[in-house]
């Protein structure tokens, strides 16, 4: 009985090695399928895969794990977004995020955090908000449920600079700070002491603002975009104010 457990889980991990190129699901029943996934549907929570057995939909509650190969434009996206290119990085990745929101799976994450930013950056707080609501919607735990919350605060905010600050406060305890956290922890992390850091700056708490601009240029400097832009931040402050000093 030992012998045919053991096979059993060896054949369940060799038929989890994806081929390149392709997409798997693993249902919670165990079954691994290979094939396309074509859409993630917010209405039915489900998404929907084509495989040799033909085209099906699955809830998310059946999902155990999902793995989608990246899809064309991503790479390219990541690129744009480490030198800053904005608008590359919305043309790019509005499309995957788009048909894939909702899916747990690191570059879909990844993308639709990165999206977000863009479009704070760029000021569409209308594009954003609408993003970081799906986000909170799709993702309840964990460091993209936090990007969700932190990037929804800053496109809710407007000029309401203390109820930003409020409700960054509110989402202190779900910061997952350390020596070695995860990369999607160090972007979570980025995001929040950048909103911070400018939340800290509109309100003239120059030393504040500096503390946390410093924290994400040489704690978390990922993605390197975000990095840059809090190092300059910094400078800038320190330009303003001869005197600033950190402690």
């Amino acid at each position: 009985m030992l012998r045919f457990w053991t096979f059993l889980l060896l054949t369940m991990t060799v038929a989890w090695n994806s081929s390149p190129g392709q997409d798997q699901i693993r249902l919670k029943s165990g079954e691994v399928i290979e094939g396309a996934a074509t859409k993630f549907d917010e209405g039915s929570m489900a998404l929907t895969f084509k495989f040799d057995k033909g085209t099906l939909n699955y809830s998310q509650a059946d999902l155990a794990e999902v793995r989608l190969a990246e899809r064309p434009g991503v790479a390219d996206g990541r690129k744009a977004r480490a030198e800053g290119n904005l608008d590359v990085v919305v043309a790019k990745w509005k499309g995957p995020v788009g048909e894939f929101l909702g899916v747990d799976t690191p570059w879909v994450l990844e993308c639709a955090g990165g999206l977000g930013q863009a479009y704070l950056a760029q000021g569409k707080v209308a594009e954003a908000e609408s993003l970081y609501g799906k986000m909170k919607k799709f993702y309840t735990t964990g460091p993209a449920a936090l990007r969700a919350e932190v990037g929804l605060a800053e496109a809710t905010s407007g000029r309401d600079v203390d109820g930003l600050l409020k409700q960054l406060q509110g989402l202190e305890g779900k910061l997952k700070e350390g020596l070695r956290p995860l990369e999607a922890d160090r972007e979570a992390l980025a995001e929040y002491y950048f909103a911070r850091g400018g939340a800290y700056e509109r309100k003239g708490e120059f030393k504040k603002a500096l503390e946390d601009y410093l924290r994400v240029g040489v704690l978390y400097p990922d993605p390197p975009s975000l990095g840059e832009r809090a190092e300059q931040k910094a400078q800038a402050l320190r330009k303003a104010n001869k005197d600033l000093v950190t402690d």
